[in-house]
């Protein structure tokens, strides 16, 4: 459920190919997200998942799973 509505999240703000975002794709370098990218998509998962993320936690996103993996450990604490 959680890399459903991650992969959602990334779509719609990067406006890439949907069967590009797999839990082994690189952020950057096979999806396209810059920094301006990142932040939208990090406002998008706080709201969509009702946590925060600390803007350290953010720059270890390299792969959509760091970023299934990170949600995950958040909402199941």
């Amino acid at each position: 459920m959680t890399f459903e509505k991650v992969k959602e999240i990334i779509v719609e703000t990067v406006n890439c190919d949907e069967d590009a975002v797999v839990l082994d794709a690189k952020l950057g370098e096979d999806l396209g997200v810059d920094s301006l990218d990142a932040m939208e998509i990090n406002m998008a998962l706080e709201e969509a998942f009702s946590i925060s993320i600390a803007d350290e936690d953010i720059v270890k996103f390299v792969r959509v799973q760091d970023i299934v993996n990170y949600i995950d450990g958040k909402v199941e604490a």
